[in-house]
Formats: structure tokens, sequence, C-alpha cells
């Protein structure tokens, strides 16, 4: 639910409401997926691409038309089974929907909470985005994701990955990811994340124009972030 103070009449409010609070009723169950997945050991690979960011302007950490109003942040972290189920399950609507057509933005912020494998999984992902193909990069992890603190995230795995990624240069790629551009980035999310006192992942915030973002929870629901961001673009 949206957690942004607002002038709007309450009967806009109240059917955001109702759609999120039956949001929650899924995630529910699909959250008890994501740790069972985690019990075991980690989730399978799919080879398929979930989501097509062909054509759209990126820019870093960025994805979508720099004109649009309307920005819909991500925290996330590249290990986390939550974050995986939100990118599958939620992120072709906002990409489809949202930011092809240029009515949104949206930003990737990655948190390294979860471990080792998490800060080398979005030094890669941040190096891709000196590249413009973070976007790209982060969806094919979220694929491949393994269990936690394994090891996973290898330089064999990072290769594959990367060289399915039209436009994506896999030398510059390994010589920018230990890069002191890469770690400013990391400590520029991180500080983000404290300002925004962001304790989870994954967290979703709406920002409109200059004003603060604010945060939204829509659980799984591809309609609840409809009504989020439909509210949003509606000011």
């Amino acid at each position: 639910m949206a957690t942004r103070p607002s002038s709007r009449q309450g009967a806009s409010r109240r059917s955001i409401v109702v759609v999120i609070a039956a949001a929650a009723i899924v995630a529910l169950a699909l959250v008890a997926g994501a740790l069972l997945l985690r019990d075991d050991g980690g989730s399978s690979a799919s080879p398929t691409p979930v989501v097509d960011f062909t054509g759209i302007p990126q820019e870093g950490a960025v994805l979508g038309d720099p004109s649009a109003t309307v920005r819909l942040i991500e925290y996330a972290d590249l290990q986390c089974p939550a974050c995986r189920g939100y990118t599958e399950e939620v992120q072709p609507t906002l990409v489809a929907d949202y930011v092809r057509p240029g009515r949104v933005q949206a930003e990737f912020r990655g948190m390294t909470f979860i471990g080792p494998d998490s800060e080398t999984a979005l030094r890669f992902v941040h190096a891709a985005g000196l590249q413009n193909r973070l976007w790209q990069l982060q969806e094919a992890l979220y694929r491949n994701q393994g269990a936690e603190n394994s090891g996973w995230v290898t330089d064999e795995l990072m290769r594959d990955l990367a060289a399915d990624i039209p436009g994506l240069d896999v030398d510059r790629l390994f010589a920018d990811k230990d890069s002191a551009a890469v770690t400013e980035l990391l400590a520029e999310d991180a500080r983000h994340a404290q300002e925004d006192q962001v304790s989870e992942t994954p967290t979703l915030m709406v920002q409109i124009g200059g004003a603060e973002p604010y945060k939204i929870n829509i659980g799984f629901d591809p309609n609840a972030l409809s009504a989020a961001l439909d509210d949003a673009l509606q000011g």
C-alpha cells in the first residue's frame, strides 16, 4: 500500500487499498514458494528472458524515457529469491505497460546484505550499467540465481550470461567490475538505502517529479503495481 500522503479523493485511495490487499494474499503464497526454494538450496535456472528491453533507453541504472515524470525505484539483492519472484512476475508488466510507452522510468538500486555473492553480482551489474546494459544482466542473473553464498556467481557464469546480451563488451565488463567507478556506485546505492530506510528486499518506491519518493507494497501482483503507478501518473 502506498504510504505517500495525498490530497486525492478517498475513493481513489480505497480502490487501490482493495487491490493491494488482494495482492497480499497472492504475495504470501509466492513468498512461501521463495522460501522453499531457499531451503532446497536454490532455484532452477531458466534459459528464456522474461522481459524484452530492446529499444528502451538506458543510462546507467535507469531504464526508460528521460522525460517521464514518474520513476519506480527498486531496491534489490541479486541473491534474494523474492527479488527473483518480483522480476519474473511483475517486471514484465512494468516494462511493457509503463516503461516502454515512456510513461514511467525504472531505477535499480542494489543491496548486498545477504553476503559476498551479492556484492560480486552487483559489481557485475553496475559494470554492465557503464555500458547501459544493467537491466539485461540483472534479469539474466535472476533467471540463473543459485543458493545463497554458494559461490554461484562465477566468472564462467558471468561470461556465459554476458555473451548472450547484444552490445555488451564482456572483456570490458570484467575490467570494470572492480573499478573505482563501480565501487562508488555500490556506495551510492548504500547511501540511498540508508536515507530511504530500506530494511528488506525487494523494496519499491515511487517518485513523482522532484518530490520525495514513497514506498509501495504490492507483493508480487502486477495489478497492484498498475494501480499504484496509475495513481502516481494522475498526480
